[in-house]
């Protein structure tokens, strides 16, 4: 029989060094619009790397034979020899709790979500109704003897609904809970914004001024901030000049920034990273300076720096850096009194090597009205910068966990 074990000991019988990333996951999908839909997957994968005098190859499948083996001994024969090519030994990785249900248990609470939320279908123009739930196996073994294994699980529900006025139609919008404990999947949050944007949105405006200071939503934070933020952080953009963060530079006392992938409860959370090595909680900025950038084996080792155990992955990819849960620590110590962004669109279109951004702030209001699309522009520096400080209590959205955010020096208009 071929396992992850047999694989890596035939590729040290032929010399190499080699590591299997696998992963093994069941996934239940519903879909509500104007009918049910539902869908039950299962999905195996498996990646192969292999090492031998400085080059490195790399395979994957969704069968485990020694094929698989075969072609990445094959595509390291091909590549170019660099001394930091190199697989990671082993460290004591100490597990945190990441599975909570079983997709049996899914099936069932997805009756009682729907139920829950087909109270805003009374208001509400309901566009799509998302629920889908994982229970997964990642497993990483290498023959320098990392060997480690867990479960995970994940559920999440999302909504995309409008309204219709008389004078106008809302934008779409997007509202969603992600969990790893269905136990603390509150659908109640999800009714509580729909009621909120119904009201904001009985009237628009255009709006009249143009603002230097904004308050950004965690939604708003997750989908501007932390891309922006992931990439510049990322040691190897740093290291190729891509990045338009220094180490040692003074940005905004008022903030910490952490990547802390060791929160159990959030769906970022990780044991072990793409590589096998044991989850760190990494200072990036600490009271606005930036200490820290995310690394995995390789750029560690070729930059010179830390190994953070940064590393991501999907069986179909060898490891890249990746932030995990970006923890934003600032003080609530601000008023809303200013125009309020909730959602953003665009981002795909900025400069990540500066951080140059021009965004459609497509959901936004001011004192409690909403306001027409508005355009917002600036920097990731800049944002950082501008923090004035929080609003509320933290939430986590997408991978970001922050409250909203008071932010200065950038132009909306």
């Amino acid at each position: 029989m071929v396992d992850e074990y047999s694989i890596v000991q035939r590729a040290k019988s032929l010399g190499y060094q080699a590591e299997v990333f696998s992963v093994k996951a069941k996934n239940l999908q519903i879909k509500r619009g104007e009918q049910f839909y539902s869908f039950n997957l299962t999905d195996y994968g498996y990646g192969v790397r292999v090492f031998k005098d400085g080059k490195t190859g790399f395979a994957y499948s969704t069968a485990l034979d020694d094929k698989v083996l075969d072609l990445a001994i094959e595509s390291a024969k091909a590549s170019k020899e660099d001394k930091f090519n190199v697989i990671p030994s082993p460290e004591k990785v100490e597990k945190i709790r990441l599975k909570y249900f079983e997709l049996d248990e899914a099936r069932e609470k997805a009756k009682e979500y729907a139920e829950a939320l087909g109270e805003v279908r009374n208001f509400a123009n309901v566009i799509g109704e998302y629920y889908d739930f994982t229970v997964s196996q990642i497993k990483v073994v290498n023959t320098e003897g990392v060997d480690v294994t867990e479960e995970r699980s994940l559920g999440s529900v999302s909504l995309v609904f409008n309204f219709k006025r008389d004078a106008f139609i809302t934008p779409e919008f997007y509202e969603g809970v992600t969990v790893r404990d269905l136990s603390k999947l509150d659908i109640e949050k999800i009714k509580d914004e729909v009621t909120k944007k119904n009201e904001i949105y009985k009237r628009r405006v255009v709006l009249d001024r143009k603002f230097k200071e904004a308050i950004f939503t965690p939604k708003a934070v997750a989908s501007l901030l932390s891309p922006l933020l992931s990439y510049a952080v990322s040691l190897e953009n740093v290291y190729r000049g891509k990045s338009t963060l220094k180490e040692g530079e003074l940005l905004n006392d008022k903030i910490n920034i952490y990547d802390n992938p060791l929160i159990e409860w959030a769906p970022y959370s990780r044991s072990f990273d793409g590589e096998g090595l044991p989850s760190k909680k990494v200072c990036i900025i600490d009271k606005g300076k930036v200490t820290t950038f995310l690394s995995n084996t390789y750029w560690s080792k070729k930059a010179g720096k830390e190994n953070t155990h940064s590393s991501s992955r999907s069986y179909s990819s060898p490891p890249v850096i990746s932030s995990s849960v970006l923890d934003i620590d600032v003080a609530a110590n601000v008023e809303d009194d200013v125009i309020v962004v909730d959602q953003v669109q665009g981002v795909h279109t900025s400069n990540f090597d500066t951080g140059e951004f021009s965004v459609v702030g497509s959901v936004a209001w001011y004192d409690g009205v909403a306001v027409r699309e508005v355009v917002i522009t600036g920097t990731l520096k800049e944002m950082l910068k501008g923090i004035i400080g929080g609003i509320g209590v933290k939430d986590l959205k997408g991978n970001v966990y922050t409250r909203s955010l008071k932010i200065s020096g950038i132009n909306i208009a």
